[in-house]
């Protein structure tokens, strides 16, 4: 859960938004990146989690968002999808963390926006539809919380 903003550094100059302004902030922009995929989906979540300070302290004002999404694939070509992505992400100057092509057939791809840090991943190769089965997660930055104390867990956003 940590992964988002493990050892931020320096937490006086992180940017500050309360975790509905940030996931308000985010959603278009992993909606926007996953505008390619032609899938449907199971479930959909936006999180507010905990982030670690660069000690590996942890304070109840610094958070990052977190977006999961799973869905299954129409055509059962999620692997050629996630390999489409790859490409658009890196033809966007995006940074590449990892792409790999697993035995079963299924694709992981974590790639982050420099121009945000926000980080995307897509993963398939699951039972019992390797080639359709799609997990996704979306995490921000930390951000630093201007009301104190973040109440960490499921956001709901207005529609």
């Amino acid at each position: 859960l940590f992964a988002g903003c493990a050892g931020a550094e320096d937490t006086d100059s992180m940017h500050t938004r309360t975790p509905q302004q940030a996931a308000a902030e985010f959603l278009p922009q992993v909606e926007q990146a996953i505008s390619g995929l032609s899938i449907a989906r199971e479930s959909f979540e936006v999180r507010a989690n905990r982030c670690e300070g660069a000690q590996g302290e942890q304070r109840d004002d610094l958070f990052y968002v977190w977006i999961g999404l799973r869905g299954r694939a129409h055509d059962h070509d999620i692997a050629r999808q996630i390999e489409a992505a790859h490409a658009r992400w890196q033809g966007q100057g995006w940074d590449i963390g990892r792409f790999r092509t697993l035995d079963n057939g299924g694709v992981n791809l974590t790639a982050t926006d420099p121009a945000t840090g926000n980080t995307y991943t897509l993963d398939s190769g699951f039972k019992p539809a390797p080639d359709a089965y799609l997990a996704a997660f979306f995490n921000t930055p930390c951000f630093r919380s201007p009301e104190g104390k973040v109440a960490f867990g499921e956001l709901h956003l207005p529609a």
